[in-house]
């Protein structure tokens, strides 16, 4: 498969997604624990293949996944043509509340 050039954002998200699925084979409680993924997010992502990956990326597009969004494992199992507008509407980590003196 031909895949078109990719720009910084798509190129580190992939870069870390596959990083993250090798560390996960070869060390699952520390890529776990140095990537603040919980279980769930760590079984799903070592179910993807790696067009899976190349293709939510293409999708996601300009919004990075990482840090780790607190939406990422809702992200990845929706259909790979929602995964765009999704990480578009939804923060990748809620706002902290606000303080009023």
């Amino acid at each position: 498969m031909v895949h078109e050039q990719l720009t910084d954002v798509e190129s580190t998200n992939l870069r870390t997604l596959c990083a993250i699925r090798l560390g996960i084979e070869q060390d699952r409680v520390a890529t776990c624990a140095k990537f603040a993924l919980n279980a769930a997010l760590a079984d799903h992502l070592t179910t993807l293949s790696h067009e899976q990956l190349w293709s939510i990326v293409a999708h996601v597009g300009q919004t990075t996944l990482f840090p780790p969004r607190l939406d990422l494992l809702s992200l990845l199992e929706a259909p790979v043509p929602l995964v765009g507008p999704l990480a578009a509407v939804r923060p990748p980590r809620p706002s902290p509340p606000l303080s009023i003196p």
